[in-house]
């Protein structure tokens, strides 16, 4: 059938069909027809290129921007500009409410009027309900719209030539060339590996075979974020918009989700509350603040010493100007200026004080103390232990006919008060499950767990926000847990976590995941706890809030567990490090050490290496058990050699070293140099093209960082995992 013209009768039904309806009224013969499927800025692409136009401009520019909030009952962003340059990495700044959330929505959605049409446009964020009921793999793979579409008009395309009876000749030669355009679209998307590129990118974040069948609904909130992320990188958009990626991810993910960015061919904006991972990804940065959209071309780290000192500078102005004209008319231009100057001195003011107070832990009460010390005296104050774990392991299941151990090989360990502990290990690998013993939310399946008897304990988990009921406001849901407190003194705390004013009496379903997060830390610090364990803290925190707790976590007096893939946060208020894998619970003095000693098996699993059973962590999302979990691969009731038996945690005791390895079989080796074209042992035992991108060391220790050229995965191997060729090979397309 002809397309219809602009503006008949038939081309405004048309535009009323559903795509559906518009599917199966396609002329298969007629590519403009097929076209009209196909997402709006592949629409654009095309009919630039029919029009022999140059290639449309990646980069977006509008002036006068404003933005409203959905009801527009509040003006977030007054006539500024928008500016996103072609290839461009950058961090998206702003205090929580700034708008950062609704820029996203509706760059995604098209609520922007002038947003380039034929940019394509991602929203990482975390997986909805309609998307739970696919498998990891087939979530991935389906979730690029533009290659279904590809994929579907193909078959039909297929069909139809293959229809009995044949097509007529001049009907067949149509459709065998739209046939063929399809076929190539699918290729310039490398549509035809799509499984194999999707399954390579699961493989390295955990997911195994078995892993990659499991339905998405069977997963942990940090391994459906692993899947969004890896759904990100899969589809390679024009712009790609990650709204706080880091939530519920573990360290090996966040490491993964670094490299992924830095080798970004598009261009992306970032919200994060992990300074860190701004810090080494992003190479400028856009501010929301006072209703602009303002521009810094440097990294984050330099953004955020010119922000304090142009904030401080613009206040010192201001008290000047106020000073120099105290009394002007209010009527006049002067006057209505020192209002403006004024209004905006009292907030930067305000908002210092807040933050210099925003989260505070009160001192403890004393504890009484009977434990005495290998001399016979009372151990000091700090040493007074909290919480102490003698050869405890651990099932969910230990009736089960082979039952999985979180902790097979038994563990033993004192929690004292001078305890100042970071918390560290895969998703699955049992940090939430540590916690949940030395707490007796869970008990122990043979050992015990004994406590001080009159300490308190504060615990913020990653969902306590969910205990909220969201119908009431802060102050009547902290009435309700203090009853025989006054309302001023719950108030005047609620304040010190920044809950102040009418934010107080606000019904909570209206308050943001930050603002509820300060309600729970209210409800925890109101009665001094001589223990806080802090589990996933800065979800949902932005980078003042997270500052902030920092602040109070480091003049808190009691005793700290720390569980959090913030490695800042992490670094700056722990003083020692414990590091949970599968077969390995051991303390150390430095993160650095902790980190790599905990995440060995990502780097295995992009070296090609096979995976040892050591680093291997426990993966529901992965399907991957590590042996030493499996009742009677250890001795029942002896410790491991590589875990820590008897460690004292936050009391004095010396980090654990190392484990010891096998000394390495001696073997002739080859050397590679820089931008050198090689073959590199990928996850499945096959090599692949790669090239050499840096060498550390030299002969046997040399190490090479390569890039397989297919896909831009890094890795950084030993030279025994490296193959020599004779000339640059084409790419090969790694198989399962």
């Amino acid at each position: 059938m002809a397309t219809p013209a602009a503006g008949s009768a038939q081309a405004l039904a048309e535009a009323k069909w559903t795509p559906e309806e518009r599917y199966n009224n396609t002329d298969w013969t007629n590519r403009d027809s097929i076209m009209k499927n196909f997402p709006i800025y592949i629409q654009e692409q095309y009919e630039a290129k029919k029009a022999n136009k140059k290639a449309l401009p990646k980069a977006v520019n509008i002036e006068n921007f404003t933005m409203k909030t959905p009801f527009g009952d509040q003006t977030l962003l007054k006539q500024t500009e928008l500016v996103i340059e072609a290839n461009k990495r950058q961090g998206l700044i702003g205090v929580n409410n700034s708008g950062k959330t609704l820029l996203f929505h509706n760059m995604m959605t098209g609520g922007i009027k002038d947003f380039p049409k034929h940019i394509h446009v991602h929203h990482c964020k975390e997986l909805e309900t309609h998307e739970l009921s696919d498998t990891v793999l087939g979530q991935v793979v389906n979730s690029y719209p533009y290659l279904n579409l590809l994929r579907r008009c193909e078959k039909t395309l297929t069909e139809k030539l293959n229809a009995d009876p044949k097509p007529e000749e001049d009907v067949a030669a149509k459709l065998q060339e739209n046939l063929d355009y399809i076929k190539f679209s699918i290729q310039t998307i490398k549509g035809y590996d799509a499984e194999d590129r999707a399954a390579k990118m699961l493989r390295v974040l955990g997911f195994d075979e078995t892993g990659q069948k499991k339905l998405c609904s069977e997963l942990s909130g940090g391994l459906r974020m692993r899947v969004a992320l890896c759904m990100a990188f899969f589809i390679e958009a024009d712009l790609l918009l990650l709204d706080e990626p880091t939530n519920h991810l573990d360290f090996p993910s966040v490491l993964w989700l670094e490299n992924r960015l830095r080798g970004y061919k598009g261009s992306f904006l970032l919200v994060s509350h992990d300074r860190e991972l701004l810090n080494n990804v992003c190479t400028s940065v856009m501010l929301l603040e006072d209703q602009q959209i303002k521009y810094y071309a440097c990294g984050f780290k330099d953004f955020e010493k010119k922000k304090v000192m142009e904030d401080k500078k613009k206040f010192e102005d201001i008290e000047k100007f106020l000073i120099k004209n105290p009394n002007p008319d209010p009527s006049t231009m002067l006057g209505r200026q020192r209002a403006e100057k004024k209004e905006w001195s009292e907030k930067y003011y305000a908002k210092q004080v807040a933050l210099a107070g925003k989260f505070t832990f009160p001192v403890a009460d004393k504890l009484e103390n009977k434990e005495v010390g290998a001399d016979g005296k009372p151990v000091p104050e700090d040493q007074i232990s909290l919480i102490r774990v003698e050869n405890v392991r651990f099932s969910y299941k230990p009736e089960a006919e082979h039952p999985v151990f979180i902790f097979n090989d038994p563990i033993s360990f004192n929690v004292t008060a001078s305890t100042r502990v970071g918390v560290l290990g895969p998703n699955g690998a049992g940090k939430s499950t540590f916690l949940k013993l030395v707490t007796k939310k869970i008990h122990a399946t043979t050992g015990k767990v004994t406590e001080h008897p009159n300490f308190k304990l504060a615990y913020f988990g990653q969902h306590s926000t969910a205990e909220l009921d969201l119908e009431l406001t802060p102050s009547e849901f902290m009435q309700r847990e203090f009853p025989n407190e006054t309302t001023g003194a719950l108030k005047n705390h609620l304040a010190k976590t920044s809950i102040t004013g009418t934010t107080a009496d606000t019904r909570m379903h209206r308050l943001s995941f930050s603002q509820r997060s300060c309600i729970i830390f209210a409800k925890l610090t109101y009665v001094a706890p001589h223990l806080l364990i802090l589990d996933e803290p800065t979800n949902f925190l932005d980078l003042e809030s997270v500052d902030s707790l920092i602040s109070a976590c480091n003049k808190y007096k009691g005793a700290l567990l720390l569980v959090s893939h913030n490695r800042d946060f992490l670094r700056r208020c722990g003083k020692e490090f414990l590091s949970i894998v599968p077969g390995q619970f051991a303390l150390f003095g430095d993160l650095k050490t902790a980190e790599r000693a905990t995440y060995t098996f990502i780097a295995e699993m992009e070296e090609g290496g096979s995976v040892s059973g050591k680093s291997m962590a426990l993966n529901t999302g992965g399907g991957s058990v590590h042996a030493s979990q499996i009742k009677g691969t250890a001795a029942e009731g002896k410790v491991a050699s590589t875990t820590i038996t008897e460690k004292t945690i936050g009391g004095g005791a010396k980090p654990a070293a190392a484990a010891v390895k096998a000394a390495p079989v001696e073997v002739k080796v080859e050397t590679y140099t820089v931008n050198e074209r090689c073959q590199a042992l990928w996850t499945d035992g096959k090599f692949y093209n790669a090239v050499v991108k840096k060498v550390v060391g030299t002969g046997k220790d040399a190490k090479y960082a390569v890039t397989y050229t297919e896909y831009g995965n890094t890795a950084t191997v030993e030279p025994t995992k490296l193959k020599k060729v004779a000339k640059p090979a084409a790419a090969a397309a790694p198989k399962k």
